[in-house]
């Protein structure tokens, strides 16, 4: 299955699983060998080929130790800035801050301040 990123979370956890699966699978790797070499129970290895919820701490050590962490700068890539956007700006931007809503302003009249 081709993820397209309009799937609901759960088919696409089946579908990561999956992946996961098959990569151990082609790299003759047994669920005891993977569990060992990630520093996870066999069952979370069960559990993340079927594609149930698990703490992300747990998928890191399992694509570590299918050599495919790495491809995690595919889906969030660095933010590169150009030395001409620094020479602009001054400096990377570090937080984005939220407008401030302008109230209307009006003239005071005695009695407002109640």
């Amino acid at each position: 299955m081709r993820i397209t990123g309009n799937e609901n979370n759960i088919l696409i956890l089946k579908e990561l699983g999956e992946r996961i699966k098959d990569l151990r699978i082609s790299e003759n790797m047994t669920q005891n060998d993977l569990a060992y070499r990630s520093g996870v129970s066999v069952k979370t290895i069960c559990r993340i080929e079927k594609g149930d919820n698990l703490s992300i701490m747990n998928y890191l050590n399992v694509l570590r130790a299918l050599g495919i962490l790495e491809n995690l700068q595919l889906i969030v890539p660095e933010k590169r800035v150009s030395p001409e956007e620094l020479h602009e700006r001054g400096k990377k931007r570090e937080r984005v801050s939220a407008k401030q809503k302008r109230q209307a302003t009006r003239p005071f009249k005695w009695g407002d301040e109640l």
